[in-house]
């Protein structure tokens, strides 16, 4: 029998991963934190005891075994190891997965989009709520920098969309979703999150057509939607039209001439270009997590100075940089974790783990190029928040309520 007690511990869970991260990250971390450990008391339960065994709980254990790996080769100071801290948090993916699994199917696909609708909208709220009435230049700084409050909105607003495969008669709202996102997106004024914004959007609408249509109808839509997008875009680029649509034009313009349309844009550059020496001198093993930034601030070209910050702005470099070959392959592993676990799922549980598995490795990939995702701890935690439900999705009878 369920005891009040955990069930509350479950819910505040659950509302502090998906709720609470856009409108107090601080608060949202360490409750997640705590309660993650109180879950580690439950993973001698039956439900504990199948998370452990669900690939979206273990997968980013190898990930973080393989990174410890790598350092081996470059430790000089006991830190090197202890750097590795940034990643705990996907590490624990099991024991938040039993506290939540405790709820049972009181742990519906309506309470899930419900939680991750209302943080999305809080997220968009804020951000107005910044520009219009506080006058910021960009929303987000009242509760977190503008790039992350937008990076969590767009994540929780396409989660959001779960909730429209549960039964609740007005399951449309879900679809406020996106919506969501693309207000808090657009006054945070960042523009890799609304890059990363295009393929979400169009994962979710192939998803669609596969969940509701005939299979073949299906696929014939979804070609002739890639048919399409490719026209629109090209017919975009030759007019030149695609210069005036914002981010989608500076990188039309960077490609088209090398250089970098803004200062921001510049920075991010001379990291990429900086940990591309770097990984290149050390391509197997990297350089270790411990001070990498200023380990591959030593390779920028001569003359041009390194932008300060905590990551390279880029998950892809973090990982190449800190841990080579290894590290690339540890960071593909965590992108592949959610659809491993999600492939695992069964009946009625499959297509809602299949889309929060998209969700989060297509969504993290595509922020990520802009931006760090894993090991911000906002961001690292509620990627873990979505591991955790996939493993409980996975881990029901294919005949189980949605």
């Amino acid at each position: 029998m369920l005891s009040p007690i955990v069930a509350v511990l479950a819910w505040i869970a659950l509302v502090s991963g998906l709720t609470l991260p856009t409108l107090a990250p601080g608060t949202a971390n360490i409750a997640t934190l705590v309660l993650t450990s109180i879950g580690l008391l439950l993973l001698g339960t039956a439900v504990g005891r199948q998370a452990m065994r669900q690939p979206s709980a273990w997968l980013p254990l190898v990930a973080g075994g393989l990174m410890l790996f790598a350092f081996a080769f470059t430790a000089r100071e006991p830190m090197s190891f202890a750097a590795i801290i940034f990643l705990v948090p996907l590490f624990v993916a099991a024991p938040h997965a039993a506290l939540l699994g405790q709820l049972g199917n009181r742990l519906s696909l309506t309470a899930i989009g419900a939680l991750a609708l209302l943080g999305a909208s809080m997220g968009a709220a804020i951000a107005a709520f910044d520009v219009l009435a506080l006058g910021l230049p960009r929303g987000g700084f009242s509760v977190n920098n503008p790039i992350h409050l937008a990076d969590l909105a767009l994540a929780l607003g396409f989660v959001a969309l779960v909730g429209v495969l549960g039964r609740w008669r007005g399951r449309a709202i879900f679809l406020l979703g996106p919506v969501a996102a693309l207000l808090a997106i657009w006054f945070s004024g960042s523009r890799g999150p609304l890059v990363a914004f295009v393929p979400l959007s169009l994962a979710a609408l192939a998803g669609a057509a596969l969940h509701y249509l005939p299979r073949r109808r299906a696929r014939l839509l979804i070609g002739a939607g890639v048919v399409a997008t490719l026209g629109v875009g090209a017919v975009l680029v030759g007019t030149g039209l695609i210069d005036r649509m914002g981010p989608f034009g500076d990188i039309v313009s960077l490609l088209r001439s090398g250089e970098a349309p803004d200062d921001s844009t510049n920075q991010r550059l001379i990291m990429y270009r900086s940990a591309l020496a770097a990984f290149l001198a050390s391509p197997l093993w990297g350089h270790g997590l411990w001070q990498f930034i200023e380990t591959t601030a030593s390779f920028a070209p001569p003359g041009v100075a390194f932008p300060a910050y905590d990551h390279l702005h880029n998950d892809i470099a973090d990982f190449a940089v800190s841990g080579g070959l290894l590290g690339l392959l540890a960071y593909g592993l965590l992108l592949a974790a959610p659809l491993v676990g999600a492939w695992r799922a069964q009946g009625s549980q499959r297509a809602p783990a299949l889309f929060l598995a998209i969700t989060a490795s297509l969504g993290y990939a595509g922020m990520g190029l802009t931006n760090a995702m894993f090991g911000v701890l906002a961001q690292t935690l509620v990627y873990t928040v979505l591991l955790s439900l996939i493993a409980v999705l996975a881990s029901r009878p294919g005949d189980a309520p949605r």
